[in-house]
């Protein structure tokens, strides 16, 4: 089976830009990649496509507008990650979610949601969407290239926490992360659950989750669980559930090897 990570940064590009093992690097990637990293012609970089097709690139040439390389190696992705994870996010204070995505990333995150919560500090001005979510997107982006991930995690656009329990989808195991919860622990949960292929985590504000937002999470089907004693910050919470999930689901997939 073939990890969701390899050992080696990798490149995300389309399928189009390879035609007859050549391969053409233009725009930002290139200015990366020129400009950033210092590539130079003979160099050996690995990118990967929209269909997890990982190549391996001899670079031929580096220009101002163009990069070209030649295709000596093509690998397919086996299987995806064990466990889908979702870590719905309320949106933090200044730049905290920007580590909270680069970080979760690194650590095998699927799809991260933010969300504005009864207690979020943060409003985000419908103009600035836009904006953030670019921003997100590429920070994603970024950090799967330089953990070797060969997949990017979704960036969804933010939405009220009302909104997001209105229209979600269930996975097989649904938690809320609370400090107000003091019998059910992560530890529990995980303890007694088998066959899970999805899991979603709702993590709240610096003030936490309201109770009446405890109620209706629950009232959609999510248990409430605690993470120990401790009470986290909430860009350490994510970094915390996401450790343990994988450790727990044995998500860290290892390279195939030809027998």
């Amino acid at each position: 089976m073939i990890n969701l990570f390899s050992p080696v940064p990798n490149f995300f590009i389309k399928k189009v830009q390879i035609k007859d093992h050549h391969i053409e690097i233009r725009g930002e990637l290139l200015r990366h990649l020129r400009d950033s990293l210092r590539i130079q012609r003979g160099e050996r970089i690995f990118c990967v496509d929209e269909d997890a097709g990982r190549y391996t690139v001899v670079v031929t040439h580096v220009g101002k507008d163009l990069l070209t390389g030649d295709v000596t190696e093509e690998v397919k992705r086996g299987e995806g990650p064990a466990v889908y994870i979702h870590i719905t996010q309320a949106v933090p204070k200044g730049h905290r979610l920007d580590f909270i995505i680069e970080k979760a990333t690194e650590l095998g995150v699927s799809a991260i949601t933010p969300v504005i919560t009864e207690r979020s500090v943060v409003r985000i001005e419908k103009d600035r969407v836009g904006e953030r979510l670019k921003r997100w997107r590429r920070i994603a982006l970024e950090s799967a290239q330089q953990s070797g991930r060969w997949d990017v995690p979704e960036i969804a656009p933010p939405v009220t926490l009302h909104e997001f329990l209105s229209s979600f989808r269930k996975a097989d195991l649904n938690l809320l992360l609370w400090e107000g919860e003091k019998r059910v622990t992560l530890k529990g949960v995980l303890k007694g659950a088998h066959e899970i292929k999805s899991v979603i985590v709702l993590i709240g504000p610096e003030g936490g989750f309201s109770e009446n937002e405890v109620g209706k999470a629950v009232e959609k089907g999510f248990v409430s669980v605690s993470l120990g004693e401790l009470i986290l910050r909430t860009e350490t919470a994510p970094i915390a559930a996401l450790s343990i999930l994988q450790y727990e689901f044995r998500a860290k997939i290892i390279l195939t090897e030809d027998p």
